[in-house]
């Protein structure tokens, strides 16, 4: 049975930690508004899975290079903020749990690898438009350009990681509300099933949902967190002392 804790407050934070924790909330507005863009802008435009060479090369060369190379970017945008974020949480958990901090870092060393991987199999997947542009060959563009859903199914392995440490210190020292926790640990299975898209194509719309629920629930977390701290930042009212008969 898990059992709860006070927060651990005997360490002050850093008065950067807020601006931090705030950092996940423009992390999920940009990346939720990254993928609307992508899926707005340039899958719309891509005919579907299965489709021939031909047809999927003549339907990228007719998307703007600047649409992908926007939808590329706007999809690394949100990085750094999420590293941000990254780090004013691990202040928070690390106060939370105490002793040597094993959630705590897990949680932080997971969140920079999973931060990492996605971004190198955009990079990577952006090429493919230049060497259909170029008249390469189409395999070797097609290829490329599935490093993308590849890489993110790769990054669900450290997300997995992420929401289950942060999750089991959010029940045990009720850090946020309780039903941020448990949705953390419900998402994680969901994260993991969702690196199966790595042997199995048909299930990356299980990585898709799991992706945006993950974003959202950084969003909540980052909200919760903020208005924790910025209560704990308020001075306690003074109670006026009884006046002596």
């Amino acid at each position: 049975m898990m059992t709860s804790r006070p927060y651990d407050t005997y360490e002050q934070p850093s008065r950067w930690e807020r601006p931090a924790l705030a950092s996940g909330i423009v992390f999920a507005v940009l990346q939720i508004a990254a993928i609307v863009f992508a899926a707005a802008f340039l899958l719309s435009k891509l005919p579907p899975v299965g489709a021939p060479l031909d047809e999927w090369a003549q339907a990228l060369m007719r998307i703007p290079t600047m649409t992908v190379s926007m939808a590329n970017y706007l999809l690394l945008l949100p990085v750094p903020f999420f590293l941000l974020f990254l780090g004013g949480l691990f202040g928070v958990l690390r106060r939370a749990e105490g002793g040597s901090g094993t959630l705590a870092v897990s949680a932080l060393v997971a969140g920079i690898a999973m931060a990492m991987t996605w971004p190198f199999g955009i990079l990577i997947a952006g090429i493919s438009s230049s060497i259909v542009a170029d008249g390469g060959d189409l395999a070797t563009a097609w290829a490329l350009d599935g490093m993308a859903p590849l890489s993110l199914a790769l990054s669900a392995f450290p997300r997995t990681v992420l929401l289950v440490a942060t999750s089991l210190l959010l029940l045990e020292s009720r850090l946020a509300p309780r039903w941020i926790g448990w949705l953390g640990l419900l998402l994680a299975p969901v994260s993991l099933i969702g690196t199966g898209m790595l042997l199995v194509g048909d299930l990356f719309p299980i990585l898709a949902l799991g992706t945006l629920i993950f974003e959202l629930w950084v969003l909540a977390l980052s909200v919760s967190l903020v208005r924790r701290e910025r209560t704990a930042s308020q001075p306690a009212p003074q109670v006026a002392a009884a006046p002596r008969m």
